[in-house]
């Protein structure tokens, strides 16, 4: 006889839809951004961000809706610098 073929516990819950990020809180958040602080391991600038023009903004709502979808995050971001500031 065939082997029965059971789901793992917990897949006949409902599934998550997709999330959708709206465009006027990417913005926000991204003017919201310190000024004159380090930039990150990618070398941007904050006020470079926040000058951004709207396909800037999409590209970036783009990125974040994909990380928090599940995709794959970029392993730069995954990367943190620490230094110790003497006054």
């Amino acid at each position: 006889m065939g082997k029965q073929e059971t789901e793992p516990e917990g897949m006949n819950e409902k599934r998550i839809d997709k999330i959708n990020l709206d465009i006027e809180i990417v913005k926000m958040t991204i003017k919201s951004l310190k000024s004159n602080t380090t930039c990150g391991g990618g070398g941007v600038p904050a006020e470079l961000l926040k000058e951004g023009t709207e396909k800037l903004y999409e590209l970036q709502r783009q990125i974040f809706e994909c990380c928090y979808n599940g995709e794959e995050i970029p392993n730069d971001w995954k990367i943190g610098y620490l230094s110790t500031v003497y006054k």
